[in-house]
């Protein structure tokens, strides 16, 4: 009979075995809600850095850089516009001066790959901000999975700009405020701090208003003690909360300036702030489907104040596109409770009960240390591959060729362009036609001029302009349908071509 001796390495099977030599080795609950958060830092890191271009795919990335670094250079605020010709001089302020210069200091740092790392670090923050209090409440996997397709479901509107960069700030106050009602106590005075950065960062800040108002009454509902301490204090979080958003530079108007941006004319013209789209927005769709189909089972029972604030959430989404991200990232953090304790296949507490000395438990840690030289490696490959691309410029919106072209020709004199082109004629110190900034420059009838100009018949629009604005020179997308009209029109020449933008000039 013949014996066959296979070797086995004695130093594995000690680690395999665990330090007091069993085989049960395992980890506690708490490190596999880690390992699994780590696993799911570096898969999301290693997704939005291998696609980090699009996070520059919007133009008004490049004028908020800009705007920081004015604001730097200057050590001063502005008040007016300085970077159209067609509303020079017009009321307008940098309300979120505070991103615009993180932006800044990252494109000073690291060119766009810079611009980048920040948006993929704001996101990551987010992205655990959702992951951890969702892993308290359904087991870690779900809980990841759940976290990961909020982000995912979001990408649309996930661009390097500041509704991104004050993400971890957003979910922080708006989270801990909730949960403070819901475990019927006081929110901490600290959140007014959050509150502080938020209104510096980005002007959806008026949406905590309405947040700790909506807690409030969720407090006072689980409360029932109208003359409480607790009562009081949350009354002077509430009065404090307009009160922290207005130390800023701007003081009130900031609060003011959200009122505008509401009741702007430019808003139906500008794609991100169009109305929800069964067509166009098919996931979505899928998800507010299933959310009905659960609470149609009777597999979700909500109180009332988590309801209204749902249905708050989805009218935004509804509404305006621009706030899917409020939606897909909040909304789990809502449903949370109900759903761990309502649906106990994903439940935390059934899943803590099996993860000791399980095999659940004893693969989490044997592959642990594998696992964490693995993701480190491709860690390092994807900052190495992201290192690579130094030079990344958000190409659909930054026609780097034409405006160079326009300027090695000599042109001078005022532009008139494509709204998308706005933010790259920022950078470039060329004062615009019309940019980004039409949630309060560009009104009295003017953006939709520029729309008429697109249509059939909007040649005489377009001459209109170019007569009344003084229009020395153009720049269009090259399948923009006023490029024709531009071909076409005597006194005008084509400069420049190519598959994406083409300059015209006066003869």
């Amino acid at each position: 009979m013949n014996t066959t001796i296979t070797a086995k390495p004695q130093w594995f099977w000690r680690w395999l075995a665990g330090p007091d030599g069993s085989r049960a080795y395992s980890m506690a609950p708490v490190q596999i809600r880690l390992l699994v958060c780590c696993a799911l830092l570096i898969a999301a890191g290693i997704g939005f850095l291998g696609n980090g271009q699009n996070f520059l795919r919007d133009p008004d990335t490049l004028w908020h850089v800009t705007l920081g670094a004015d604001i730097w250079a200057t050590k001063s605020f502005p008040h007016v516009d300085a970077y159209s010709h067609t509303f020079a001089g017009e009321p307008w302020i940098a309300k979120e001066w505070l991103s615009q210069m993180l932006i800044f200091a990252a494109h000073s740092a690291g060119g766009w790959n810079g611009v980048i790392l920040l948006a993929v670090a704001a996101l990551l923050t987010a992205l655990v901000q959702v992951y951890w209090p969702l892993s308290s409440k359904l087991n870690p996997v779900t809980a990841a999975v759940i976290a990961l397709a909020a982000i995912m479901l979001s990408r649309e509107v996930l661009w390097a700009r500041p509704h991104v960069i004050v993400l971890p700030v957003l979910i922080w106050f708006v989270y801990s405020v909730w949960s403070a009602a819901r475990e019927n106590r006081t929110p901490s005075f600290i959140l007014l701090l959050a509150m502080c950065l938020w209104a510096n960062m980005h002007g959806s800040f008026t949406f905590g208003f309405a947040v700790a108002g909506l807690s409030f009454l969720y407090f006072l509902n689980g409360h029932r003690k109208l003359r409480s301490t607790q009562t009081y204090r949350w009354l002077i979080f509430l009065a404090l909360c307009p009160v922290a958003a207005m130390v800023h530079p701007y003081g009130y108007e900031a609060i003011w300036s959200t009122i505008v941006v509401a009741k702007s004319e430019a808003l139906p013209y500008i794609s991100e702030w169009r109305a929800f789209s069964a067509q166009k927005d098919v996931a979505g769709e899928l998800v507010i489907l299933g959310l009905i189909g659960l609470f149609a089972l009777g597999r979700l029972r909500l109180n009332i104040f988590t309801v209204i604030f749902l249905c708050f959430l989805l009218h935004m989404y509804l509404t305006h596109f621009r706030f899917m991200y409020l939606f897909f990232l909040l909304t789990p953090l809502l449903l949370a409770d109900g759903a761990g304790a309502q649906i106990k296949w994903i439940s935390y507490e059934r899943w803590k009960d099996k993860a000791g000395t399980t095999e659940l438990g004893r693969a989490f840690a044997i592959l642990s240390g594998p696992f964490l030289i693995v993701t480190a490696a491709l860690t390092a490959f994807a900052f190495v591959f992201a290192g690579r691309h130094a030079d990344w410029t958000p190409a659909e919106t930054y026609p780097v060729a034409a405006i160079e072209a326009a300027r090695a020709a000599g042109v001078s004199g005022k532009v008139m362009n494509y709204y998308g082109y706005g933010g790259a004629l920022i950078y470039e110190r060329i004062p615009t036609f019309v940019d980004g900034r039409a949630d309060r420059l560009f009104q009295n009838g003017f953006v939709e001029e520029i729309n008429q100009t697109r249509l059939a018949g909007g040649e005489e629009m377009l001459k209109d302009h170019i007569e009344k604005y003084d229009i020395s020179w153009s720049i269009y997308p090259a399948r923009d349908g006023r490029v024709k009209l531009l071909d076409k029109m005597s006194g005008w020449e084509r400069l420049y071509g190519d598959d994406r933008a083409v300059v015209h000039a006066k003869e």
